[in-house]
């Protein structure tokens, strides 16, 4: 259940980002921000952290942070679809980087669900029109990348910290790391509309805490590649959004893309194996 509102959560995160009239860097920072001072009140759960664990949570804050901007990015140069679909290739760096720092190499048939969603992801832009450039692939692309080592980071602390705790610390950090960027590259980062704030705040509500929370919630009991193989649906949901609000209607492929990315997220899911039983935590 918290796996599917995630989903939801962050398939309206490339519709809100082009709703908005500020630049990336500063959208990421505001958001993080905002979620940081939220969940704030979940501090009081920090007892007992270490010196080490705040360590690993920052960098995780970097990545994230950094995840962010290049994300965001890419959607001033390409189409929500095509962007969602190169981040959705998360699964396979996150699948080769956790079988290579870990040892635990996925089973095949995870490998095989992969495979078939990625199929369904890259028919999904077949035909596609609209805005695409290289300069938003690589960016998208190069944000998957950074969301796989967010994720491979945060798995191990995540065993040890509340969820409330580590994801107002983790949003804190990567919203320090955004300022600096701001500053130094000469990025405004106030005056904008009354609309992009209140976007910011629907941003912040929704893909931020439901979206990006319920899956750090989840990286506790489950295979960081197993999270990674259910993002593979937000391309899904964020095409659906954008032909709704930004009239960015997909081919008449996607739709069939979409079946098999399911599919495909179905059989992995079968593959993979769960770490452990949810305790009485809340989400």
């Amino acid at each position: 259940m918290v796996l599917a509102l995630a989903v939801l959560g962050i398939s309206s995160s490339a519709v809100l980002v082009r709703l908005m009239s500020a630049p990336p860097v500063a959208v990421a920072a505001w958001r993080c921000l905002f979620a940081a001072v939220l969940l704030s009140p979940a501090l009081r759960y920090a007892k007992g952290m270490t010196g080490r664990d705040l360590r690993w949570i920052g960098l995780a804050g970097v990545f994230l942070g950094m995840h962010f901007a290049a994300w965001f990015a890419s959607l001033d140069y390409t189409t929500v679809l095509r962007s969602t679909v190169l981040v959705a290739l998360v699964p396979v760096w996150t699948g080769l980087l956790e079988w290579a720092l870990t040892g635990r190499r996925p089973p095949t048939p995870f490998w095989v669900g992969i495979g078939l969603a990625l199929l369904g992801v890259a028919s999904m832009s077949t035909g596609e029109q609209g805005t695409a450039g290289w300069k938003g692939d690589a960016l998208a692309a190069f944000a998957g990348v950074l969301w796989s080592v967010y994720l491979l980071v945060g798995r191990d602390v995540r065993q040890r910290v509340h969820i409330g705790t580590y994801m107002c610390l983790v949003s804190g950090f990567a919203s320090l790391s955004m300022w600096p960027l701001a500053f130094a590259t000469g990025t405004p980062v106030w005056g904008f509309p009354l609309a992009t704030w209140g976007w910011l705040v629907v941003a912040t509500l929704g893909p931020q805490l439901m979206g990006h929370q319920g899956f750090s919630y989840a990286v506790k009991y489950l295979p960081a590649s197993t999270i990674a193989a259910i993002m593979l649906l937000e391309p899904v949901g964020s095409s659906a959004l954008a032909a709704a609000v930004l009239q960015e209607w997909p081919p008449a492929t996607a739709l069939l893309g979409g079946a098999i990315v399911i599919a495909g997220v179905l059989v992995a899911l079968r593959a993979a194996p769960v770490a452990d039983e949810p305790d009485a935590e809340a989400a």
